[in-house]
């Protein structure tokens, strides 16, 4: 499995994937804005170049917060997402990161297990933190 940088052609694809994974999707625009980055959006491709996974994250000083992860639906449980988390992991430790950050649904267990799984561990709650009024949950990873 490569792990690669999106480019701007890949955008509609991302956009898609945005709307597959989650209930209250990011906009083509702020899509548009994560590519203009510093920090790039990374995908991955199965065996026909589709993108089926990807990251989206941002530095913060001395800290990383995941924005999205994303894994298309019909390619979930294969490791696209554990690859990923394992790349930020190293870029983490490369740039002498404190911590990695991130907020997931409340109700989406499945992926707090993942998380769980990669060192996250939970620090905290966002009371009504979507805009369709679910909690976010706050995991943390020490570096």
């Amino acid at each position: 499995m490569v792990i690669r940088t999106a480019s701007w052609s890949d955008l509609p694809a991302l956009v898609n994937l945005e709307k597959l994974c989650n209930p209250v999707p990011w906009s083509t625009q702020q899509l548009e804005a994560t590519l203009n980055l510093p920090e790039p959006i990374w995908v991955m491709e199965n065996a026909q170049h589709s993108i089926v996974a990807m990251l989206v994250w941002q530095t913060l000083v001395d800290e990383a917060e995941i924005h999205l992860l994303n894994t298309h639906p019909h390619y979930r449980r294969r490791g696209y997402a554990s690859n990923l988390l394992n790349h930020l992991g190293i870029i983490a430790q490369q740039q002498n990161m404190q911590r990695l950050l991130l907020e997931v649904r409340a109700g989406n267990t499945n992926a707090q297990q993942l998380y769980r799984q990669h060192g996250f561990t939970e620090c905290g709650i966002r009371k009504h933190y979507y805009s369709d009024g679910e909690d976010a949950v706050l995991m943390e990873k020490i570096c």
